[in-house]
């Protein structure tokens, strides 16, 4: 029984996942931040946003999680990699990846909520694009686009490769990228034995697919103890798990 994933040797992903992962997000159109007046405002919570339990890191799928795990430990010394492991908070006002100078820490590893963040600069691109999938896929699908793509929107990004929008937004309305990622997490096989039995016990489910940075740290990070004696109440005080 390994204690913390920081025990297992790296990379955990496997370099065939980590394959199909990059090539999912290769589908997403690059954006570049054409400036404003607070860089990397738009991974930092208002007060109204945090009251309205929006969160700065979430979505965020297994298989991205054990992504950037790999990647801190590759680029990261050893305090940092401490320090960002051991965030348990769920909802923190300010991404734990943001720079002082409102950059991104893990660019190349930022997980489908961050890459998809500003693709559209205008709510109608989003109200557009749900009422062209109506009959198309399911209504569910539909409701779950606009409720998130609608606060995803940025008019201070400045599309770069805009030969691949239409696809994208077909992908986004089909949750294309979603139902790829869910299925890349449920055949990933990173949690030892025991944790993964205290998440079942606690869950009712195989395995954990969706959560936030802070929910997974708690899952894989935690000592064991701490895994056996606390974390079904960390699980249920939970709002933000799948």
């Amino acid at each position: 029984m390994s204690d913390s994933l920081l025990q297992i040797a790296s990379p955990i992903l496997p370099e065939q996942t980590r394959t199909r992962l990059n090539a999912v997000y290769a589908r997403i159109p690059a954006v570049s931040c054409a400036g404003c007046d607070a860089p990397g405002s738009c991974c930092e919570l208002t007060d109204a946003e945090y009251d309205d339990n929006f969160a700065t890191m979430y979505p965020l799928y297994a298989v991205e999680y054990v992504h950037i795990v790999d990647y801190v430990r590759a680029h990261f010394d050893a305090k940092k990699q401490r320090a960002l492991l051991d965030i348990v908070d769920e909802r923190p006002r300010r991404c734990p990846f943001l720079t002082d100078e409102g950059g991104c820490s893990i660019h190349p590893a930022r997980p489908l909520t961050c890459r998809t963040y500003g693709v559209l600069n205008h709510v109608s691109q989003v109200k557009a694009t749900a009422a062209s999938a109506h009959g198309e896929v399911p209504g569910q699908w539909v409701s779950a686009f606009l409720a998130i793509e609608q606060y995803s929107v940025c008019s201070k990004t400045k599309l770069k490769e805009g030969d691949k929008v239409d696809q994208h937004l077909q992908a986004m309305v089909s949750l294309q990228y979603e139902r790829e990622l869910i299925d890349m997490s449920n055949a990933l096989n990173w949690l030892d034995v025991d944790r993964r039995a205290a998440f079942q016990q606690a869950a009712h489910k195989n395995r954990p697919t969706r959560w936030t940075w802070g929910g997974f740290n708690a899952l894989a990070q935690k000592p064991m103890a701490w895994v056996t004696r606390a974390f079904a109440n960390f699980w249920k005080a939970s709002f933000l798990g799948e």
